[in-house]
């Protein structure tokens, strides 16, 4: 890499339920890794403060099981209500415990070091990440940015492989079932929009699970009159419920059984069993917060209210992300309601945010610092500038035989035909119509294509000095070599095809070369022609001598003055001018060839290489940052 230091980006994605951490380093494309915290990749979004201090996770959990009863608890708070205390005090004191626990730990640089890339729901507005933002660096982060949890999900579906950069840029629904609420968010070329968002979390089944099992404790009336003297017992006794029906659901649906201890007369035992009988009962239950419809109904109902918030627009992947994608139901439920989309789902997919929102900030962070490496190549100065600036400033002197041979041919030759047929009544006459046909002719497509092959073989030279620049910056970020090669013609078309001479703006090209065509047509039409005459040396000396000499007229055998004087004006007999054959005026013509080559490499030089060089870089520069844009996401790869 080219950037000095090792840059760390940590993915926080902290859940109503539970939260997991991601890291990823600016200098490695290893798969970003899922931090442990206290033996955990993914803990119990829990806090508790007490006499002994700050505990966040299982800690704060045991804590609060045999601790002291005046300890404050926080369990399921995050909201997007960020101003309110209930939200800012736990996620403060959460946030803060973590980081600097894993800093203690060396699995993260620092709070100051290393920078955080905080997941949110697509449905928060930029005032709800503002605030969060502030909340987030209140705990002592440094660098922070929050980004809509939806792109973190496609960046790991991208690293991982189960989704294809195709099948990401067309039309993916990501449905993210958390532990309280269940988000679908619809992508189109990578851009998300929040089209659903509800209270069916895989929360409520965890709380059928603490209900179903308390019916069956030998000590139940201890243990509700604990709840009640004590009301986060609950949320903690339902955590260990959840992790029974993780266990069950993770696995082959084996029997799960677990005991937790309560402090209650010395301790009384919190037994826990999830068996297939449980689980099909706790599917089939009516749940009061569900309007007394079950879990799977439920489900199936937000996935037609998803239908209609869609629009019409069917995706053409279903993307499944949080643990309770892992439900058996999840997937059929969503094959049943999209049934031209391919549903996916990662291997981890209770881990797809984390992992996607460090490497997020890797990809941003990579991408960012191309594209400023790209902008310095052809910013003034820059080695693309010099180069394309020599380049421009010689292509006069290529261009000027192959202009100076098809002018003869096109158009002088055929000018003084008609002269000579009578259709031009003088040489004052042929010298406006020459003027009239060189511009006519540098607006042809035989101009452009008689053009195109010199233009090429300049454009394949500068390309090539290009390349020696771009290669080299590409392997630096880590890229194939080609990446910013400008012979993928299908991109070029969009900056080099269809430069009407009419409209000299750079517009697009068809193919690396077309910039010769037409640009420089155009530019030998605006500015050689308006400035320079092209055809000066044919009208002072050599046409005019043969004239002359032709019409035997021999006190006109010196030049300019010849043309100048009355034989410019004359009207000379049709008899007369057919002596002026097509072979006397190409041998005069080309008797004059070179002089009319260094004209036209000169007024090239002095009236058009600028403005040409201008429109060259700014085509280049276009060139470059775009195909800059539609490679990043080389970096996810």
């Amino acid at each position: 890499m080219s950037n000095s230091g090792n840059i760390e980006f940590v993915g926080y994605d902290l859940g109503h339920g539970e939260t997991a951490i991601g890291r990823a380093y600016s200098g490695s494309a290893r798969e970003p890794e899922i931090l442990e915290y206290m033996g955990e990749r993914s803990f119990v979004t829990a806090v508790a403060k007490g006499k002994t201090g700050v505990r966040i996770g299982a800690q704060a959990v045991n804590l609060v099981a045999i601790g002291d009863r005046k300890d404050h608890v926080w369990v399921k708070f995050k909201s997007r209500d960020i101003t309110d205390d209930a939200t800012q005090i736990p996620t403060r004191l959460f946030t803060k415990t973590l980081f600097t626990d894993l800093a203690k730990d060396k699995k993260i640089q620092g709070l100051s070091q290393s920078q955080f890339i905080v997941g949110c729901p697509s449905g928060w507005d930029a005032q709800d990440r503002k605030n969060y933002t502030g909340l987030i660096q209140s705990a002592g982060l440094k660098t922070v940015r929050i980004v809509p949890e939806s792109r973190a999900a496609l960046m790991t579906a991208l690293e991982q492989g189960y989704l294809s950069l195709e099948a990401a840029r067309s039309s993916v629904l990501i449905v993210d079932i958390g532990s309280s609420t269940t988000d679908f968010t619809y992508c189109m070329d990578l851009d998300a929009e929040d089209v659903g968002h509800n209270v069916l979390g895989s929360g409520l089944l965890d709380t059928l699970i603490f209900e179903r099992n308390l019916e069956r404790q030998p000590e139940r009336k201890k243990i509700e009159k604990l709840i009640a003297r004590y009301p986060y017992y609950r949320p903690i006794m339902e955590y260990w419920c959840r992790l029974a029906k993780e266990q069950y659901f993770n696995g082959e649906e084996t029997s799960v059984e677990m005991i937790r201890r309560l402090p209650v007369a010395g301790g009384v035992l919190f037994e826990i069993r999830m068996d297939k009988a449980d689980a099909k009962a706790i599917l089939k239950a009516p749940i009061p917060a569900l309007n007394g419809f079950n879990w799977p109904e439920t489900f199936d109902y937000a996935l037609k209210e998803a239908v209609q918030g869609l629009g019409g627009r069917a995706p053409q992947t279903v993307l499944l992300t949080g643990g309770a994608s892992r439900l058996p139901l999840v997937a059929p439920a969503c094959e049943k309601a999209f049934p031209d989309a391919r549903v996916v789902r990662g291997a981890e997919p209770e881990f797809a945010i984390a992992r996607g929102l460090a490497w997020l900030g890797r990809f941003e962070y990579l991408h960012a610092s191309f594209q400023d490496a790209v902008a310095e190549l052809v910013s003034e100065g820059g080695p693309v500038f010099e180069k394309a600036k020599t380049a421009s400033e010689g292509l006069g002197d290529i261009l000027a035989p192959v202009l100076v041979d098809a002018l003869i041919k096109a158009c002088v030759v055929p000018a003084f035909a008609d002269w000579r047929k009578g259709k031009i009544e003088n040489l004052d006459g042929v010298e406006a119509v020459l003027n009239e046909r060189v511009q006519m002719w540098l607006g042809s497509d035989e101009a452009q294509s008689t053009l195109r092959p010199a233009i090429e073989n300049w454009f394949a030279e500068l390309q090539r000095s290009i390349e020696h620049i771009t290669d080299p910056l590409c392997r630096d970020h880590g890229l194939p070599a080609m990446v910013l090669s400008l012979d993928d013609n299908a991109h070029i078309s969009r900056h080099l095809e269809g430069l009407s001479v009419a409209a000299p703006q750079v517009a697009s090209l068809e193919n690396d070369t077309a910039l010769a065509g037409t640009t420089v047509s155009a530019i030998l039409i605006g500015v050689l022609l308006a400035k320079a005459n092209l055809l000066a040396p044919l009208l002072a000396n050599p046409i005019g001598i043969a004239v002359g000499g032709a019409l035997g007229v021999g006190g006109f055998f010196f030049g300019r003055k010849a043309l100048e004087g009355k034989l410019r004006s004359a009207k000379i007999p049709i008899l007369a001018r057919k002596l002026m054959t097509n072979s006397r005026v190409r041998k005069a013509a080309n008797s004059q060839r070179d002089e009319l080559i260094k004209s036209v490499a000169t007024a090239w030089n002095d009236e058009a290489a600028s403005r040409f060089t201008q429109e060259l870089i700014t085509t280049l520069e276009t060139a470059f940052l775009q195909r800059t844009h539609e490679r990043a996401v080389l970096f996810l790869l």
